[in-house]
């Protein structure tokens, strides 16, 4: 047994790089390395323990609301919603993995994170060496922005707003994570956060940027009587910021559209700017959830009324509209399942942000905040990357500062438990 422990610290850097791997390959990875996990940590205890299976199934509800739906979606749609049960099945199996490891691998599992900063440094190096290799530095289209990300896209398999994702809790592991925040303080800590910070920059994807101004005020708000803990990090932003508006034309450029959105005419084509497109992304999708509050349209149901509104938005302004998602992951559930999809969105949302802070687990609670911001302007559920990134690290976060509780079957006599005992294993539920 100690033998194929020894192995685990190796196996969880495997699954901390496959996330920047092509999908077919990390879902391989994932499986196989969680499925010797669950086995092993099985067989390995032959004392049976209590475990939280009702925070599991709470983690993976959303999913089995999609299974609940698949009989009475109509045989048009009904494709798709399988394709979601089979793109979104790490939604459940990601808790329920994590449930039947032993504590110890999930400690060794966290204690690798790092592994993770560093396959995303290198992804984003290779995107932008391979860019400019191909383009030069010089850019004189003033799209150039466009191109940039749709060739980092090509080259890492990552669209710019996971990778945002990605980078934003990259920095907050090098912030906050327990094991590795004493191996870099000050201005080293600042040094390593550089390159993170000018990456994002140079993507400048809009959601994850407003998480790191989150990430960074909560990073200072709980170092606020240690100052020299924020200063270097807020330095090294100013400067991250300077050198993308002076020197990086795509940063200046993305920011360019917010103020090309007060200068529009009523015949531009909003799909022209991304800042417009997005206004025009909201009022369609709040146009029809006015007409489907109450009780969703079902996971089927929702791109065919997307496009139909889209297809009336065109002829009303007189413009070609390509038909796009909801881009924002608490109106796609609302518009899925209803209020009880918004619900229970919310609800496991607001469990692992209560759990969080009840462990004082601010790396957690940061990686929540993350999600909770870039929600709200994209389907973060609708891509296998944002899936099982979301999935995997909620799951082994939720489960860490869980304990097995021995079951009083094997234990031995029926011991009444005293009310405070009560309350703590209620606690360790979650």
């Amino acid at each position: 047994m100690n033998n194929l422990i020894a192995y685990d610290k190796y196996l969880a850097r495997l699954v901390m790089i496959c996330f920047f791997l092509p999908n077919r390959v990390q879902i391989f990875i994932l499986m196989g390395v969680f499925v010797y996990w669950a086995v092993r940590d099985n067989f390995s205890v032959k004392q049976k323990h209590f475990r939280p299976y009702g925070g599991a199934l709470l983690l993976g509800s959303i999913y089995l609301l999609y299974a609940l739906y698949v009989p009475f979606t109509e045989p048009a749609y009904r494709s798709d919603v399988l394709f979601d049960l089979e793109q979104k099945a790490s939604l459940l199996a990601g808790p329920l993995a994590f449930l039947l490891m032993q504590p110890q691998t999930r400690k060794i599992i966290a204690g690798e994170l790092i592994y993770f900063v560093y396959a995303c440094f290198i992804s984003c190096l290779v995107g932008n060496v391979f860019y400019l290799y191909e383009y030069g530095w010089h850019v004189s289209s003033p799209d150039a922005h466009i191109q940039y990300r749709l060739y980092f896209e090509k080259i890492t398999g990552m669209h710019p707003t996971y990778m945002g994702i990605y980078l934003c809790f990259a920095s907050a592991i090098l912030l906050l994570s327990q094991k590795h925040r004493h191996q870099f303080k000050g201005w080293k800590l600042g040094a390593v956060q550089f390159p993170l910070f000018l990456f994002l920059m140079a993507l400048m994807p809009k959601a994850p940027v407003i998480a790191l101004f989150v990430i960074l005020c909560y990073y200072a708000w709980i170092n606020r009587a240690r100052k020299q803990k924020i200063v270097p990090v807020l330095a090294v932003l100013l400067i991250s910021l300077s050198i993308a508006f002076l020197s990086i034309p795509f940063s200046s450029q993305r920011v360019g559209e917010f103020s090309a959105v007060l200068d529009a005419k009523p015949n531009d084509n909003p799909m022209d700017n991304s800042v417009q497109m997005r206004q025009v992304i909201l009022s369609v999708d709040l146009d029809v959830l006015a007409q489907n509050w109450l009780v969703g349209l079902g996971p089927g149901g929702v791109d065919p009324a997307l496009k139909v509104k889209y297809e009336e938005y065109a002829r009303r302004l007189n413009v070609p509209l390509e038909a796009f998602d909801t881009h924002n992951e608490y109106l796609n559930q609302w518009l899925s399942f209803g209020l009880v999809g918004i619900a229970l969105f919310i609800l496991v949302l607001g469990v692992q942000l209560a759990n969080a802070v009840r462990r004082r687990d601010h790396l957690y609670a940061i990686l929540l905040m993350i999600f909770i911001v870039t929600f709200f302007t994209e389907n973060v559920w609708s891509q296998q990357k944002g899936i099982t990134f979301y999935s995997f690290f909620t799951s082994l976060f939720f489960f860490a500062g869980m304990r097995l509780q021995s079951s009083p079957v094997e234990a031995g006599p029926v011991v009444r438990e005293s009310p405070s005992r009560i309350k703590n294993l209620v606690q360790e539920i979650g």
